[in-house]
This record gives C-alpha cells, structure tokens and sequence, in this order.
C-alpha cells in the first residue's frame, strides 16, 4: 500500500502569498471608497439660508422691484384691454352703421324696382289703350274689320305679361271682344261698294233709250229693223230724253248720284245711302231700255237698300272703356 507523499513547505508559501495580496487590495478598496464618500458628502451637504441683514435687504429690494414690475405689467395689460375694448366699440358701431347703410341700399334699390315696375305697367297700359283707340277708330271710320281684329289682338299680347290680379277681368274682356270680332260676317259697307261698283261697271252694257239707239237683245230681226227704219216707236212719259244734251245731263246726274251713295256709304248714313239708291234707280229707267239686265241691276240695287250698315256690335269699345276706367281707379 502506498502512502501519500508529504507536502514541502515550499510548495505551500505561494498560496499564502495571494490571500495577503487580495487582503491588500479589499482594504485599499475600502479606503478609496470611504475617501471619495467623504469629499462628495462633504461638497453636496446644503447650506442653511444668509439670515443676515444685508441679505435680508437685498431680498426685500428684489421683492419690492419685482412687485413694481408686475404693477407695471398690470397697467399695460389694463391700457390694452382698455384700447382694445374702444376700439372693439368702434368696430361695432361702424358695422352698424354698414348695416343700416346696406338697408338703405336695400330700400332704395326696393323702391326703384317698384318705380320700373310701375314704369313698365304705365307703359304696357298706354300702349295697348293707343291700341284699343285705334281698333275702335278703324271700326268707326273705316269699317276695317281685319285691321281692328289685329290691333285688339296686339292690345291683348300687350297686357299679357301683366299678372296681376286687377288685370283679370280686363283681359277677359279684351279675349270676348275679340272673339265677337272674329265672328262678325264681312262688313256690309265692303258689299255695297262691290254691288256699286259693278252696276257703274255695267252701265256701258245697258241697252240706251235715246232716240236712234240699237234695239236691246233678242229683238234684233230683219222685220224689227225694217219697223225701226219707217216707225221711232216711244213713251211719251217724264223718263223719255229725247235729246243727246239731255242724256248726257242725265247721265251725270247718275255719275253724281253713285258718288252721293259711296258718300253715305261711308259715313254709315243708311237713310242718305238709300234715298241716293232710289235716284239712282229712277235715272237707271230713264236711261236705259228695259232689259233682263237692267232688271238685274235694279233687284240688286233694291237689295242693297236692305242692308244694315251699321252691325250690332255689343263687344265693341268695351275693352277700352274698362281699362280707362281701371287707369282712372289706379291714379292717385
């Protein structure tokens, strides 16, 4: 068996060597941390306040100059909120006094569209009574029945754009009397023209009375020329003309007579149109052979002597007077 070998003491020195060195440096250690514990608690630890009178003065200065500086500061701050305040009024008051301007303006412009209202409702009223005057006149005067229809008419277009309501009846007045006008038949005055015209046409064509004239029509034979060579068969009446200075007075006076009836015709004078047609009639027989023509002529003569020449017109100048009467109730 063997047994451990015993251990030199040269081979235990190096292990008690390194335990003094660690030894060694924990206490350096320590005193290197107790060392810089004691200069920074010594440099941090506070210092109770200078209770001194200088100090104490100092203080109360730095406290006194503070004071007058917040004082100061308060002041400023009360000038600008005073300023900003008046100032804050004034802006107030001058947007007011925009405002009240803007209504003004308002007014104003309020009032000048009623005038330019009132100005064109003036303006269309005047226009279509010149309108309704001149349908009426052309009525009365002329008998143009045509021109009368468009002028109602144009006076009704007139009116039109106008809403409102105190121009109701007024139109409707105006849409009745044009449709009156539309249903009258031709005027008779445009007739009996006609008919004058074409007796006046037709007097060349007559068969004349005066002494040596050529027989009228259907007695032109051999024996009734023969008769009228030998024999001047006449009536011994107040319609004989014997001689050629007598038919042509007649003749004018018949001229003359035709222009009394366009006269009379035109003036709507039914009693002065007939008595000229009953002239005409008598000279008609004086001059002229009894033919069918003339038969013809004289039917159609005493047929114009039936005519009224002035129509029923219950619509007519109605507009007119209703819308007088209206600019009459709106003047001021």
């Amino acid at each position: 068996m063997l047994e451990p070998r015993p251990e030199s003491p040269d081979a235990r020195r190096p292990s008690g060597a390194l335990g003094w060195l660690l030894l060694l440096l924990v206490v350096a250690a320590l005193a290197a941390g107790a060392w810089y514990a004691w200069r920074t608690l010594g440099t941090e630890a506070p210092e109770g306040p200078d209770l001194s009178p200088e100090a104490l003065d100092a203080r109360l200065l730095d406290a006194e100059q503070a004071v007058v500086t917040l004082r100061r500061t308060q002041q400023g701050l009360d000038q600008r909120l005073t300023d900003t305040t008046a100032r804050t009024g004034l802006l107030r008051e001058e947007v007011l006094g925009v405002g009240q301007r803007a209504a003004l303006l308002e007014d104003s412009l309020r009032e000048l569209s009623a005038q330019a209202s009132e100005g064109r409702e003036a303006l269309r009223l005047d226009e279509a009574e010149l309108l309704l005057s001149l349908a009426q006149a052309r009525l009365d005067v002329a008998g143009d029945l045509p021109g009368a229809i468009r002028a109602t008419a144009m006076a009704r277009d007139t009116l039109e754009p106008l809403t409102d309501p105190q121009f109701i009846n007024l139109r409707q007045t105006l849409g009745q009397e044009l449709a009156a006008l539309r249903a009258l038949p031709a005027d008779p005055r445009s007739v009996a023209a006609g008919e004058l015209d074409a007796l006046q046409a037709s007097l060349p064509r007559l068969a004349s009375r005066a002494p040596g004239a050529p027989p009228a029509s259907g007695t032109d034979s051999g024996w009734q020329r023969l008769l009228d060579a030998i024999v001047q068969v006449r009536p011994s009446s107040a319609q004989d003309l014997i001689s050629p200075a007598d038919r042509a007075t007649g003749e004018a006076a018949l001229g003359l007579e035709l222009a009394l009836a366009r006269i009379a015709l035109d003036r709507r004078d039914e009693a002065g149109f007939r008595a000229a047609l009953v002239r005409v009639d008598q000279w008609l027989q004086r001059l002229y052979a009894e033919d069918a023509t003339l038969r013809e002529r004289r039917e159609r003569l005493a047929a114009l002597g039936t005519l009224e020449l002035n129509p029923d017109l219950p619509m007519s100048g109605s507009g007119l007077q209703q819308l007088r009467d209206l600019r009459r109730g709106m003047a001021p």
